[in-house]
């Protein structure tokens, strides 16, 4: 199994300086490898419904109920669900195509945050961690 963090590059920059600062705001895992609760499967098998959703984990550690959407591209938002404070959730989305993905939340009654473009492929995992204070991320107006 392969792991990749990727965070936001701006999120990156603005916490060097800091040191102590809140870790970022915004933290992508992608799992390139299928794993866990996932069951193993033949890549060779004709049915490849393993392979045409991705799995988004959602963590908020906020107090407030955050919306979750995906962006494709400049496409319209698709809204995943609403994952409510100090909770997890996990969402499926049939996704048989490789093109990159930003994962937007919009936490109630605060701020709206966008991730950078990942490329996301079929049967990959995503895993989103909302922060506590996610208003000091430049990506979160």
């Amino acid at each position: 199994m392969r792991n990749l963090e990727i965070v936001n590059a701006r999120v990156r920059a603005s916490l060097r300086p800091a040191g102590g600062l809140v870790a970022a705001a915004v933290l992508v895992v992608l799992t390139a490898c299928a794993s866990g609760g996932r069951r193993q499967s033949d890549p060779f098998a004709t049915e490849a419904t393993d392979r045409d959703e991705i799995v988004i984990h959602v963590r908020n550690f906020n107090f407030n109920d955050a919306t979750v959407s995906t962006i494709v591209r400049d496409g319209p938002r698709r809204r995943l669900g609403i994952v409510t404070g100090k909770s997890d959730a996990t969402f499926t989305l049939r996704w048989d195509f490789t093109v990159p993905l930003r994962l937007e939340f919009d936490l109630l009654a605060s701020v709206r945050c966008v991730t950078e473009e990942l490329a996301v492929d079929p049967g990959d995992t995503l895993e989103l961690q909302i922060s506590v204070d996610p208003s000091q991320d430049p990506s979160c107006r």
